[in-house]
This record gives C-alpha cells, structure tokens and sequence, in this order.
C-alpha cells in the first residue's frame, strides 16, 4: 500500500519563506533611525533645560547675593553717626599689646576698596560695613570733666545708658585726631565707665588725653563685615572681637564673577546725591557727603555652552544723571562694563551667560543722622 500523503492546508503556497536577512537589516535601519531621532530631540530638550534652569539659577543667585549685601549695608554707621563730627577719624587699637591686623583703620559706615587697590589677582571691588551690633541702645555719650587722662581707668559720662560689660567702646574727639577703641572692664554706673588692663585694654591704654566734649560711642562686639568676591563666589569675612586678627569668612552665594561699588554723594549739601564715584573720603566733609552705596553684580550661569553665546563683557545701564565714574557712553545712555575674562582662558568665558544686577542702597543711618 502507498502511505498516505495529507495535503497541504489550504492558502498556503508550496514555496512559502520566513523574514529574509536584508529585511531584518532593514527593519534594524528602520529602529536605530528612530532612536537617533528620539535621542536628538530628547538632547536638545535636555540642552535647553539646562540653559534655563542655569539662567533662573542665575537670577536667584544675583538677586540673594544683593539682598545679602543691600540688608547689610542699610544698616551701616548704626551707633556712630549720631555724632556725625567724629566720622572719618583715625583708628587707634591694641589687641594683646599688638594693632589687630586687618582692623578698621577709619571710623565711617562704609569703605569700599577698587580693584585696583586689591591685593593682585583680586576680583571686583570691596565693600567693609562697620556698625555697632547693640540691639538695646547704641546712643553715644559725651565725656565730661575731669575727663580721661593717659593711663586713668574711667571714663566719666553724662551717661552710660546701654552700656554692658565686655563691649567694645571707641572714644573721639574729632574727625582728625585719633580714636581710640578699648573694652569694657566691668558694669558701669550712670556717670562712668570702667576701664581696666586685658587684652584690649594695654597699659597707658589709649595713650592720650580725651577732654570735655569728647565722644564715647557702644560698638558692642562690633559688626565689621567685608564683601568680596573669590573666584566665582561671594563671600563675606567678619570681625572676631576674641580673636581680632583672624577673619572669619563664610560663603555667601556661588556663582558671582564680578563686583562694583561707588559712592553716593551729595556734593552740594542739598540732600540729592549728585555723583557717584570710588573716591575714598578723606575728611569728616567728605564723609559726611556719603549717602548711600551704588552695587553691581555679575551673575554667571553654570551652563557651559558648546558655541559661544555671549561676545561681549557684561555691562549695566546707570544713565548720565547722576553720573557714575567709569561709565562709557552706550547710545544715549552710560553704562558700566564688567570683565570677566578671567574666568578661563582665551575665549572660555563667551561660553557661558551672564545676568547684571544693580541697585542703589541709602545708608539709612546717615540720613536719619543715628
């Protein structure tokens, strides 16, 4: 017998074939097209994320780093304007028989350093904001007779309202003269106010006369705060009164790359501040015409750019009046520049963006004359 043969399924043809190999290839053409697709568009959206979360980065950097400098500048010359005669003069102290290094040397709200007279290297400008850190009272008093002679061991007042043991206390008589900085030794009493050999406090300490109509003003601990910029941070240093030549620096806010400050006079005596430069006073005029501080700020995005985006330094607007020394004229208007090439080398800077910040902050203080 013949075995038998079942016939084959109906619609099926005698020569059927599977998925050849240039159909697979082609296939495998077809997904990596559409991966190299996704992964482009998914790199360009990712690339434009970053460039806006580095510029909003930016932003809120500038804008808390000037809050920052803005709150403590406000409040500069609290406790030493009251007798605006005294500003300006020279400051004397002695730490452990030795002058504390980096101490303030002139008695004045704030002093503001220009780049050019930094250390080299140095980045942007500095602004040092000294005032006196009492919360209670910082009223200064009057010395009165017999007055202070060298080497005496208290200072009699009219009074020593706010004063405590351990606060620093600075002593003038004018904006000329020296002024002489020395601690509390002990509690006072209305009319009088201690002052015994420590560490502030040397013997024959301080080494002159103060006489009748001589100023005694309450530093407390003393707020002496520096702004500057390092590298491509704010950071803000500040007066220890234990250890007095060591500054203790903190960070404030990364991602500042440049720094400006000017003062704001008023050279006319008619309370508008009518020029804004970084002249330091030098007399108790002088320093009686400072009104209020100008900043800028440089912000820089953490973004790093594969093609240059940015050709040219970042630079602010500050109009012509009043005019502010250094400022170029841009179109109808001035503006200030602000380098910053030295982030990098060559062109590297051009690959990152930048946001400019700019305010001007009143010294409160010397307005309202407290």
């Amino acid at each position: 017998m013949k075995p038998l043969i079942p016939n084959p399924p109906a619609g099926r043809g005698r020569h059927e074939r599977g998925v050849t190999l240039v159909e697979l290839m082609v296939g495998l053409l077809i997904g990596l097209l559409a991966v190299l697709i996704i992964t482009q568009v998914f790199l360009v959206s990712e690339g434009q994320r970053r460039t806006t979360t580095g510029g909003a980065d930016a932003q809120v950097n500038g804008a808390l780093s000037l809050h920052t400098i803005q709150r403590d500048v406000q409040m500069a010359g609290y406790g030493l304007t009251s007798s605006s005669g005294i500003l300006g003069c020279p400051i004397s102290a002695r730490f452990s028989g030795a002058t504390p290094t980096g101490f303030p040397t002139v008695l004045a709200p704030v002093v503001i350093t220009p780049e050019a007279s930094r250390p080299s290297g140095s980045i942007g400008d500095s602004i040092r904001v000294l005032a006196s850190s009492k919360t209670s009272y910082s009223v200064p008093t009057r010395v009165v007779p017999p007055a202070y002679a060298v080497g005496g061991t208290a200072f009699p007042v009219t009074s020593a309202l706010g004063v405590e043991a351990n606060d620093l206390a600075l002593v003038a008589s004018n904006g000329v003269d020296p002024c002489w900085v020395f601690q509390v030794s002990s509690a006072p009493t209305t009319s009088s106010i201690p002052r015994a050999d420590n560490n502030w406090n040397g013997s024959g300490m301080p080494n002159r006369a103060y006489g009748d109509g001589s100023v005694l003003v309450n530093l407390g601990r003393l707020i002496d705060n520096q702004y500057e910029v390092n590298g491509n941070v704010l950071q803000m240093s500040s007066f220890d009164v234990t250890a007095p030549s060591t500054r203790n620096v903190q960070d404030i806010q990364a991602g500042i790359v440049n720094m400006r400050a000017y003062y704001g006079k008023d050279t006319d005596g008619d309370d508008v501040i009518d020029a804004f430069n970084i002249t330091t006073p030098t007399t108790n005029a002088e320093w009686a015409q400072v009104l209020a501080v100008r900043v800028v700020l440089v912000a820089r995005s953490e973004q790093y750019e594969k093609e240059a985006v940015t050709f040219a330094p970042p630079s602010v607007d500050v109009g012509t009046t009043p005019a502010t020394a250094g400022a170029a004229a841009c179109g109808s208007s001035e503006c200030i520049t602000l380098g910053v090439s030295h982030l990098g080398t060559g062109t590297e800077w051009q690959h990152y963006r930048y946001k400019t910040f700019d305010t001007v902050i009143p010294l409160r203080n010397m307005l309202w004359g407290s």
